[in-house]
């Protein structure tokens, strides 16, 4: 057993966080310059990935091993998307 106690963050706050960040998202569509909001959201996409992946997916709470290998497959997948383009 380990020594201490992982306390489990609420998922209604995390839920909420990712209902702010869409919001964010979507106020950041109304924004003139197209570039710039386009970046902002996919940084906020990423960010909003991470909270589910960590969270909702429990990588957070898991062995880093288990996180290591939805990484490598990640990867591999990216790989052959970008080779695969062409």
């Amino acid at each position: 057993m380990k020594g201490k106690a992982e306390s489990h963050p609420s998922y209604v706050a995390i839920w909420v966080w990712l209902l702010g960040l869409l919001g964010a998202s979507i106020g950041l569509g109304f924004l003139g310059h197209a570039v710039l909001a386009t970046t902002l959201i996919f940084g906020i996409a990423a960010v909003k990935a991470y909270l589910v992946a960590a969270y909702y997916m429990r990588l957070k709470f898991e062995p880093r091993y288990v996180t290591g290998i939805l990484l490598v497959g990640v990867a591999v997948i990216l790989i052959l998307y970008f080779a695969l383009i062409p």
